[in-house]
């Protein structure tokens, strides 16, 4: 089916449709005049069209029951049009028990179909309906506007700039301006909480730096003083002592104690002990080895690397956008395609998380089974050692019961081995001398790390850290400069691209430009003759809606029919000359509905309609 660019409606059949209960036939021309009393069917008719065009009545309302008649509930609208060549063409939309049927030429269409014939439903009724642009589509509109503004590359913004600052301006992103500012002032964001967390840096070793030397100072003076001490006990510990000869010595009377035990009859008592320890101490010291480690790792790095796969798709689609780089080819994305890349990088994600979330299923099934491998693992052993303390008690018992046999040799020897053992320890030094000798070795080790952190704190010098203050601000002072050159291209850009806009009396502002920050604010403002829509007058506002509708044929390049209602309010409408056929519908006081064709509308083989 060709796309229908223009048309003009040359006869209706209404049935079953609001005031409509049996089938009315409607002759149209250009212009055409509807006249009658309130509640004869004006509106209707301008409600019937716009139903059989897009689904929906004249201002768009969703609620599709109230449009049935109380009696007739089976809705009908026979449309019949010629289009810009003259071709004669017939749409046909029912509504019968809730289920829509539409015909175009004999062939059952769906409205996909017809939205590709006539365009989106906004821009049919922004056209037909001189209030529904304004009135109805509030900021939305705005976003329909710019879809059929022309593109502007930037090279011909740059050309109306002055030369000085085009070169400036000629290797930046600005495809999107928007973006590119808000990008600037994010980066200007970070470098002033950057600075601020420096200046508090500062201030804090300015305040703190007398203090943490007089701290670091004290350190050292202690550090000195009980290391004296400390050189002096550890003097004193071994002087005038062979401690080698009194290892040797020890070593010797141990052997000899355990040849006097073993002699006395626990010989055979010892050796199992000695057993059972080796065994105790091997058993103690063995460390579950996991079967499940490799896999594990290699499932757990799966899963992190997944995240953060799922992680960038996540950035990559906050910051899509019209202009912005693609992440896959690295080219600006044009705005025709936006939808789609989005769509694919949204699939690409979910098809990640998905991925992320089996894997991470697997991770925690082999985290049990590790879990369930590692509790097995220490019950044995828990049970091992247990049986073997058991046995190791009662081989105790048995070696006490012994002992108490142990010759005065044996006896000897064991105080003899308590002496030297003390002594190898404790050297010449008493009890609270040796207590003083550990205090010691633990003060320097604290003192140690106290010094280390003064001396580490004192080493942040307020003026290094103004230097990189002031390099962050040159930063500032350069990308508020970016800023302000970009706002100087947005506002050369705004009034080449919103001079498609220039209507007569109506004026439209889409974007405020913050001159100071370059700023694109989003604004959506209707003006005719200098005065704001919301106070204008109904007549004022369908001649200001007139204009709107002239301006998106203009924009779309369709050049569809006009209804204007209410037409009775309007004593003129000098400030617009519509392009297509015109229905006006007015207010005549207790008359009959009457549908008045003006002039005829040429078929196929007449001059072509306007």
């Amino acid at each position: 089916m060709e796309k229908i660019q223009s048309f003009q409606i040359t006869g209706m059949t209404i049935s079953g449709f609001k005031c409509y209960q049996e089938p009315a036939e409607l002759e149209f021309g250009n212009p055409t005049v509807i006249t009658g009393g309130n509640g004869r069917g004006k509106s209707s008719v301008a409600d019937a069209i716009a139903f059989a065009v897009t689904g929906l009545p004249f201002f768009g309302e969703r609620g599709l029951d109230r449009l049935h008649n109380e009696v007739n509930p089976d809705v009908s609208i026979a449309m019949r049009f010629v289009d810009g060549t003259g071709k004669a063409h017939e749409l046909v939309r029912t509504r019968q028990d809730g289920k829509m049927r539409i015909t175009y030429d004999g062939g059952e269409i769906r409205q996909p179909d017809l939205n590709d014939l006539f365009g989106e439903r906004d821009v049919f009724l922004s056209i037909f309906n001189p209030l529904y642009f304004i009135e109805e589509l509030g900021d939305s509109g705005k976003n329909l506007l710019e879809r059929y503004l022309p593109e502007l590359p930037v090279e011909t913004v740059l050309a109306q700039l002055p030369a000085d600052l085009a070169y400036i301006l000629k290797d930046e992103p600005l495809l999107s301006p928007a973006t590119y500012l808000k990008n600037k002032r994010a980066d200007i964001r970070n470098l002033e909480e950057n600075v601020l967390y420096m200046q508090g840096q500062r201030d804090q070793a300015e305040s703190q730096g007398k203090g943490l030397r007089q701290a670091a100072e004290a350190a050292a003076q202690k550090q000195t003083v009980l290391q004296a001490e400390l050189t002096a006990l550890e003097e004193k510990q071994f002087n005038g002592l062979d401690v080698s000869t009194m290892r040797e010595r020890l070593v010797d009377l141990s052997a000899r104690y355990e040849e006097a035990l073993r002699d006395s009859g626990g010989r055979e008592e010892q050796d199992q002990l000695s057993e059972l320890r080796a065994k105790i101490a091997k058993r103690s010291a063995e460390q579950y080895q996991s079967q499940y480690a490799k896999p594990l790792a290699e499932t757990a790095a799966e899963v992190k690397n997944l995240a953060a796969r799922y992680q960038q798709e996540g950035q990559n689609y906050k910051c899509l956008s019209a202009g912005n780089p693609c992440p896959a080819c690295h080219r600006p994305i044009p705005e025709n395609i936006l939808r789609s890349v989005q769509a694919e990088i949204k699939k690409a994600a979910g098809d990640i998380l998905a991925e992320g979330r089996e894997k991470q299923a697997q991770l925690v099934e082999l985290q049990k089974m590790d879990q369930k491998a590692a509790d097995t693992f220490e019950k044995f052993k828990a049970d091992d050692l247990e049986k073997w303390s058991r046995e190791m008690s009662e081989l105790e018992a048995r070696r006490r019961a012994l002992a108490s046999a142990i010759p005065q040799e044996a006896e000897n020897l064991r105080q003899e081995i308590q002496d030297l053992s003390a002594a190898i320890e404790y050297g010449n030094l008493s009890q609270e001398e040796f207590d003083r000798l550990k205090e010691c070795r633990e003060e320097l080790r604290q003192c140690a790390a106290d010094l280390s952190a003064a001396e580490k704190a004192v080493s942040v010098k307020p003026e290094d850290i103004d230097g990189q203050i002031g390099q962050a601000n040159q930063q500032i002072a350069a990308l508020k400069k970016q800023i302000v050159n970009a706002a100087q291209y947005v506002s050369k850009r705004a009034e080449m691209l919103f001079s498609s806009l220039k209507m007569n009396r109506v004026e439209i502002s889409l974007y405020d430009v913050v001159k100071s920050t370059g700023e694109l604010k989003d604004a959506f403002k209707f003006n005719y003759a200098g005065r704001r829509y919301d106070r204008l007058s109904l007549s004022e506002k369908i001649r200001a809606g007139m204009e709107v509708s002239e301006l998106m044929k203009r924009l779309t390049g369709r050049n569809y029919p006009i209804f204007v209602d209410n037409m009775e309010s309007v004593d003129d409408l000098a400030n617009v000359r519509p392009t297509g056929q015109v229905i006006m519908a007015k207010c005549v006081h207790g008359a009959e509905l009457s549908v008045r064709p003006l002039n005829p509308i040429p078929a196929a083989g007449q001059q072509k309609a306007a």
